[in-house]
């Protein structure tokens, strides 16, 4: 059985987008054809995980494993979706947290906020990124280094800040208008469609950090 996932340009999101339902379908054998045909064995919403019980009665076992395929293949993508974003925005997250310690914000657990930062800074230097590998922009001191620096995002922003730095003219983080995101192209890989990034990361930011699958899944 085929699950046909159809990709669509979204013009409210502007970009390509995954479709609101899926179809599974079958090829049967045409006798007066003498040839098999395909065929619509039903529709179903593309988050979907289980299967409408009269749909499901229609399928065979194989037919049964080869959706189940396509869920695990598509939640995997959700999850190494979150996993790069998270990864992506680490220092902007954790810049933004330490403006939030800075403003007088209250960590929920401050032990467990010191060990995910121990665990991330392990799992840097077991990937290979010690300290001392040299990263983009100037170099700069820690003792040098605030949340406003991290936040910032292309070379031009840092050597505008480095200026305005020495100059004595940095109050607050200039109102830098960010670039337009950029996405490697992933490879390609037998099997299912790789699904767009930007619906992987907001149904996965929605059920880690919101707990719900609230609206909008299916917004053209």
């Amino acid at each position: 059985m085929q699950v046909a996932v159809r990709l669509r340009q979204s013009e409210k999101l502007g970009r390509v987008t995954v479709p609101p339902t899926v179809a599974l379908l079958r090829y049967a054998y045409d006798a007066e054809a003498k040839r098999a045909r395909q065929e619509r064995v039903g529709t179903v919403p593309f988050w979907t995980d289980e299967l409408p019980d009269d749909l499901k009665a229609q399928l065979t076992p194989e037919e049964l494993a080869d959706w189940q395929t396509f869920v695990n293949d598509r939640n995997h993508q959700q999850e190494r979706a979150l996993w790069r974003f998270c990864l992506n925005n680490s220092v902007r997250m954790l810049a933004y947290a330490s403006k939030a310690l800075q403003a007088g914000e209250k960590p929920a657990s401050p032990t467990l906020a010191r060990k995910a930062v121990k665990l991330f800074t392990q799992s840097m230097d077991e990937a290979g990124f010690g300290e001392g590998k040299a990263g983009p922009g100037r170099p700069r001191k820690d003792a040098e280094m605030d949340a406003d620096y991290l936040l910032l995002r292309t070379p031009e922003e840092f050597e505008q800040w480095e200026r305005l730095k020495d100059q004595g003219e940095i109050g607050e983080l200039p109102n830098f208008i960010p670039p337009e995101a950029r996405k490697p192209e992933a490879p390609k890989k037998k099997g299912f469609p790789e699904s767009p990034e930007g619906d992987l990361i907001a149904r996965a930011l929605r059920l880690a950090f919101v707990g719900g699958e609230g609206e909008g899944d299916d917004s053209a």
